[in-house]
């Protein structure tokens, strides 16, 4: 391991996200290793979310976490960067529910 303290800001980017999880894996290239970031350290505003290939900023600290050396311990989204609905996915979020009742 590295002497890198959680002070240090690092540039990155997103290499995968897992929506229905919360979790995420980030790279910068001054960092020996891969970082696990979790959705709760994310500083934005309302739905927090990230996109693959997304730009972020962000500090880490050393920890084992789902065989990954670093967690993230605080990360910023790139200003103005927006998720993409993916192919023949619709820009939003629908749900839906049936009840059926037994007589």
């Amino acid at each position: 391991m590295t002497d890198t303290s959680s002070a240090e800001v690092f540039s990155g980017r997103v290499l995968e996200w897992h929506s229905e999880e919360g979790w995420g894996v980030l790279t910068s290239d001054a960092l020996p290793d891969r970082v696990w970031a979790h959705y709760s350290a994310i500083q934005a505003e309302g739905y927090r979310e990230l996109a693959i290939g997304q730009s972020v900023t962000f500090s880490v600290e050393e920890a084992e976490q789902d065989e990954h050396c670093w967690r993230a311990v605080s990360f910023w989204p790139e200003a103005g960067a927006r998720r993409s609905p993916k192919e023949g996915e619709q820009p939003g979020y629908s749900s839906d529910l049936n009840i059926r009742f037994d007589s």
